[in-house]
């Protein structure tokens, strides 16, 4: 690569060039690349589970009360929520109650085929995945967590949004919640920010003021890159009591920030605005 490989690596792959170049999606070039470069490859517990990250303790989850199955809505964790925090998956679960949606999560769901690890296998087999989820839907109303889920869904031609676009079409519902009274700094993600109007706006209808002005990148755990980017985010949410994310793994980075601000979850700031905050206990910077 002329010499490239150090930026390379540096890639956190937040598609800001395929934005600007949707024709050719470069973002997925270089995550082959990548892939390419560092050997990365499916790992056998996604042939075992269905996902590819490996499973946090039930200390995550432990303690938070069952939420009744329903019928309206079907909810698609993706990998980092459903198996590193899983507390999120409760919050948007409960989220979805609160505005009158009964649900359950998507039966057979597994992992959207985002992740580097898949960059190499075959558009057939990652196609075949995604399908295979799409007809489990059977046409109802279907959410994701993640913002990537989102768009290798939205590949297929399959219309599973992230929960904020869900939500932001139910803020009266919102609006009728006592509220969380809080100055918030949105920071939705990289693939979040294409649904940025709609993340504002659930933001304010659980009676909060955005404080913020710019929002970009966690870095991604990528050494050499995040500690500049987890500075840049930090600055920019010096005004707000909490940082709210529309991203499970942007969460676990925010939260692991030393001298960090606190972060929630979207679907979290949901449940404080009913005046719920049991998944705080989960988090390692309190609010």
């Amino acid at each position: 690569m002329g010499g490239g490989e150090t930026n390379l690596r540096a890639c956190i792959c937040c598609g800001r060039c395929s934005d600007v170049c949707p024709e050719t999606d470069p973002k997925l070039v270089m995550m082959a690349l990548k892939a390419d470069l560092i050997g990365a490859k499916v790992p056998e517990r996604f042939h075992e589970c269905g996902y590819v990250t490996t499973q946090c303790g039930s200390e995550m989850c432990e303690g938070l009360p069952e939420i009744d199955d329903g019928d309206d809505v079907y909810v698609v964790p993706g990998c980092v929520a459903k198996r590193r925090v899983p507390f999120v998956v409760y919050s948007a679960r409960r989220a979805l109650q609160l505005i009158g949606k009964g649900n359950r999560e998507l039966p057979g769901n597994r992992c959207c085929t985002h992740p580097l690890v898949f960059s190499l296998e075959s558009e057939r087999s990652k196609e075949e995945i995604i399908r295979g989820m799409g007809e489990s839907a059977e046409g109802r109303d279907t959410v994701t967590l993640c913002g990537s889920c989102t768009l290798e869904f939205a590949r297929q031609g399959i219309d599973f949004p992230h929960i904020c676009t869900y939500l932001a079409h139910h803020l009266d519902a919102l609006r009728s919640l006592p509220g969380a009274g809080l100055r918030v700094s949105v920071e939705p993600g990289c693939s979040t920010e294409h649904y940025f109007d709609d993340f504002c706006a659930v933001v304010r209808a659980c009676g909060c003021e955005i404080v913020n002005d710019t929002c970009g990148c966690c870095g991604k755990g990528i050494p050499g890159v995040q500690e500049g980017l987890a500075v840049e985010r930090q600055r920019e949410s010096e005004k707000a009591d909490v940082i709210v994310i529309g991203c499970p793994n942007c969460l676990t980075a925010y939260d692991r920030t030393e001298g960090g601000k606190p972060v929630l979850y979207l679907t979290e700031l949901v449940c404080l605005a009913a005046g719920e905050s049991m998944t705080q206990r989960y988090h390692r910077i309190k609010l």
